[in-house]
């Protein structure tokens, strides 16, 4: 029957256990409020579930509502934070074609993670947070290299020519480079796009005349930059690789927009939270390492840097073979 009291409580415990599935059909439609809902996604999902863990106690007739609403927003909570990381890999590098590709953020201990990111003999170095006595460091062994001290802080490092295509403006922070390989050229996109949180004093984003502006970023302008890193890619006539911090985490609407034409080469394996520190908690890659398709990645690995809250990242990348 229609009024039947069981019939209806039937119906609210099947609502309260969809419900939170709910933000797979809301996660790219409501802007920003997704996004930051995305960063803090597993802590929220636990304070929710928690919250809704008070209810039941407090509220006897909808104890059974309230728990499977907690329950399903956890899961909700695992699946988002976890389906990311499953591996896809495409395929493998073709034989002779690899280059090795490394990029990390290294921190405040600039000058304590030089002889690491060395002891991985990359090809190519991408490295966010970069000032002049890491560049000095790192061009005795890799004279092909350009670095930008102010705003993104990037420098790109290579044992190959490297062209300049395209130096850090306020559309885009970081480099545009042509990379001559022996097995053919590519573009990279080395890219430090601005955390994506309010705006703070601190350091300045400073690629324009008038003083720049503040280092980190709104979630809306970050938005806009991811855009634009999305739209260099998806005109380039040539391979293009786009590596570095993003920060952006692989369960927001900013990272499928990037892998809408890119393929993540790091889920050649499992992936894993690339910040660490106090950050661990929010379970975030803002790590990127990402290749055109007809590109595969072989070799994928995460490796600690001395006094950084970022696990580092290299992979072999190439044609597929």
């Amino acid at each position: 029957m229609e009024g039947d009291p069981l019939v209806r409580r039937s119906v609210g415990i099947v609502i309260a256990g969809l419900l939170p599935w709910a933000w797979f059909v809301v996660r790219d439609r409501l802007g920003v409020v997704t996004d930051v809902a995305a960063i803090v996604l597993p802590l929220l999902a636990l304070a929710t579930a928690a919250l809704a863990v008070v209810v039941a106690g407090l509220f006897g007739r909808l104890r059974r509502a309230a728990l499977v609403f907690a329950v399903s927003t956890l899961l909700v909570g695992v699946v988002t934070t976890f389906v990311p990381w499953i591996p896809h890999g495409t395929g493998s590098v073709a034989a002779g074609r690899g280059v090795r590709v490394a990029a990390a953020n290294i921190g405040a201990g600039e000058l304590d993670g030089a002889d690491k990111l060395l002891a991985l003999r990359a090809d190519v170095l991408v490295i966010s947070e970069i000032g002049e006595p890491l560049t000095t460091r790192l061009a005795a062994s890799y004279p092909e290299h350009v670095a930008y001290w102010k705003g993104p802080s990037i420098g790109v490092f290579s044992r190959w020519p490297l062209t300049v295509l395209e130096q850090p403006g306020p559309d885009l922070p970081g480099y545009v480079v042509r990379v001559r390989a022996p097995a053919g050229e590519f573009d990279l996109i080395a890219t430090h796009v601005p955390r994506p949180w309010w705006t703070s004093g601190g350091a300045t984003y400073d690629t324009s005349t008038d003083g720049g502006r503040p280092y980190q970023a709104t979630v809306a302008e970050h938005h806009r930059l991811i855009e634009q890193v999305a739209a260099r890619a998806a005109r380039d006539d040539r391979p293009v690789v786009v590596a570095g911090d993003l920060n952006t985490t692989d369960r927001g609407r900013d990272y499928r927009l990037l892998t809408d034409d890119l393929n993540d080469a790091m889920l050649d394996s499992w992936g894993r939270p690339s910040q660490i520190g106090k950050w661990l908690p929010l379970g975030v890659r803002i790590d990127h390492l990402l290749v055109a398709p007809g590109w595969c990645s072989d070799a994928n690995h995460w490796y600690s840097i001395p006094k950084s809250d970022h696990h580092g990242l290299i992979s072999t990348i190439g044609p597929c073979g």
